[in-house]
């Protein structure tokens, strides 16, 4: 599908264009599989997730698709894209991730179904937290309002 778009870029590369377009192809796709991952998921269920996503995807490719060219070069592309997701965290994701992996152990000593789920999946007002909306202003701003100055030669802006 991406051949025709990346043809002219994989002729100057010097590489034959299916290469290209599974690598370019396979990072899009990776990338779009993880983004639902990252809203539905905490941070600690979206590593978990794309581990065994893209290591199911890397053993697809390895032990089913042997021998079948493009798919098994496309299938271990976006696999190896997704397995990545697991190696860059940012400094606030690892203290979110320590954050997640206490709830989950502690829910798990205490027996607490919820905390154990809430450590992988997103709490329902997180995920509408992320969705865009048009909210209207906070209701603490205050308004202008003009008055007369202390003189009653001019007016004067209140905050």
């Amino acid at each position: 599908m991406l051949d025709p778009l990346v043809e002219g870029w994989a002729r100057q590369a010097g590489m034959e264009t299916k290469e290209l377009a599974s690598i370019v192809g396979g990072n899009l796709l990776g990338g779009a599989i993880g983004m639902p991952l990252d809203i539905f998921l905490t941070q600690l269920g979206s590593k978990v997730a794309s581990f065994f996503i893209g290591a199911a995807g890397l053993m697809l490719g390895t032990y089913t698709l042997k021998g079948q060219g493009r798919l098994q070069l496309d299938t271990m592309q976006i696999g190896s894209r997704i397995l990545t997701e697991v190696l860059d965290p940012s400094p606030d994701d690892i203290r979110m991730l320590q954050r997640q992996v206490g709830d989950f152990v502690e829910g798990l000593l205490q027996g607490r179904v919820d905390r154990v789920v809430y450590a992988f999946v997103r709490r329902p007002q997180e995920i509408t937290s992320l969705i865009p909306t048009s909210a209207p202003a906070p209701a603490s701003e205050e308004k202008k309002t003009e008055q007369p100055g202390p003189t009653g030669l001019g007016k004067v802006t209140k905050l």
